[in-house]
């Protein structure tokens, strides 16, 4: 079964004084528009009672930051998220951990900058309806039942505005899971498969690898995603979608990056070259590439060898510019050695390069004319050891999955 996501405008979240995040992640009845034209129209909606069995079984529910793995706020597991369902929908409550990404979280709802809240899930039951009206086809799919993976607060909706080949892609797995009838291709061009189209295929496997459009190195903690026909991120396919607009650009999650957007570029004229994507159009985006380039680092084999020291600096100063850090927990998950562990974990406020800082022995920096209060190398808290672990445990569930 594939995992689905949906942003339902109507699913709002608040905090409250005692930095709880609340609100729906769902909503009954609220019609979702997967697709709209002159000629065909795809809707779904959430039918009252879709979650029951899901929390009649005590399912293992996150509460994550955009969906992100890596940026864990609570599990019903844990006890840190209770669900329930009522009259509106599914209803959250989730009680953030007293980390930076918690903080930083609660106070971005508590302005009014993250409104939104959205559901992962897959479609265990489901009704499929069509009707015409004045020579326009309407297509309803109704959700009856389904198993949940998380609920998260959003800054955007999954699919927004014009990005018509992702709504397209997220069309035909939902409403053609069996493939998608001539009549109705006819109708939606953009339905066709990617081999008859000749479009790109957005790659379907959630590993680390593919989310870095990087299949050939298709994995998650080593293992495989065990379907190739969810990995279609080839060069050849990439080159030529890449020349559309007149720029060399590379597909990664729904963005076009040129090459200043890599932290390894093999050569500049092919972008199957291009490794480590990091700069993307959102701080949150960019900040989980970031850490995804942390997590593949000693496993990709994109990067030659001899440039390994030199892009890892590179990306040891853009975690510590964005502010992202490191338990030892979480590092030795990403089997990241002794000395990169010192040299990422904890030192994000260190900006001197010297070798004793960037192996984390600020006290003996050798570089004369480097600032005292840029060498910080301070030990990670429980926290974000406990964070850490979660992490990991949901990234070994993935694989599973």
């Amino acid at each position: 079964m594939t995992i689905e996501r949906r942003f339902l405008k109507a699913a709002e979240i608040r905090a409250d004084g005692d930095g709880h995040i609340t609100g729906h992640a769902a909503v009954f009845n609220e019609e979702y528009v997967l697709w709209d034209s002159s000629s065909y129209r795809v809707v779904e909606k959430v039918k009252p009672g879709a979650f029951s069995r899901a929390l009649q079984e005590k399912q293992d529910v996150r509460c994550l930051f955009n969906h992100d793995p890596n940026q864990l706020l609570g599990r019903t597991t844990a006890g840190t998220m209770k669900l329930k369902q009522d009259d509106a929908g599914l209803y959250f409550d989730c009680t953030p951990p007293d980390t930076q990404l918690g903080r930083d979280v609660v106070t971005l709802v508590k302005r009014g900058d993250v409104t939104g809240a959205s559901f992962a899930f897959t479609v265990t039951k489901q009704t499929v309806t069509e009707e015409e009206d004045n020579g326009k086809t309407t297509r309803t799919r109704v959700i009856e039942d389904v198993d949940l993976f998380d609920a998260s607060p959003v800054t955007y909706p999954a699919y927004a505005g014009t990005d018509v080949n992702a709504r397209a892609m997220e069309m035909r797995m939902a409403m053609f899971p069996g493939g998608v009838p001539a009549s109705v291709t006819d109708l939606v061009p953009q339905l066709r498969s990617s081999d008859s189209q000749g479009d790109d295929q957005a790659c379907r496997c959630g590993c680390r690898a593919c989310k870095s459009a990087e299949c050939d190195e298709c994995e998650m903690h080593m293992a495989r995603c065990g379907d190739q026909s969810l990995c279609d991120h080839s060069a050849t396919r990439s080159e030529r979608s890449a020349q559309r607009d007149g720029k060399l650009t590379k597909r990664v999650d729904g963005e076009d990056l040129p090459a200043s957007s890599f932290l390894y570029v093999g050569d500049a004229q092919k972008t199957s070259t291009w490794s480590l994507p990091w700069k993307f159009s959102t701080d949150a985006k960019t900040k989980s590439h970031l850490r995804n380039a942390l997590a593949r680092f000693n496993q990709t084999q994109n990067v030659p060898a001899d440039k390994k020291a030199g892009v890892w600096k590179r990306l040891v100063r853009l975690c510590k510019k964005y502010g992202i850090t490191v338990s030892d927990q979480e590092s030795k998950s990403f089997n990241l050695t002794a000395e990169q562990r010192a040299t990422i974990g904890g030192g994000e406020n260190c900006e001197c390069d010297c070798p004793e800082c960037l192996v984390g022995d600020c006290e003996n920096c050798s570089e004369p004319d480097c600032d005292d209060e840029g060498c910080n190398h301070e030990g990670s808290s429980a926290d974000d050891d406990r964070g850490a672990a979660l992490a990991h445990i949901e990234d070994r569930l993935r694989a599973v999955r």
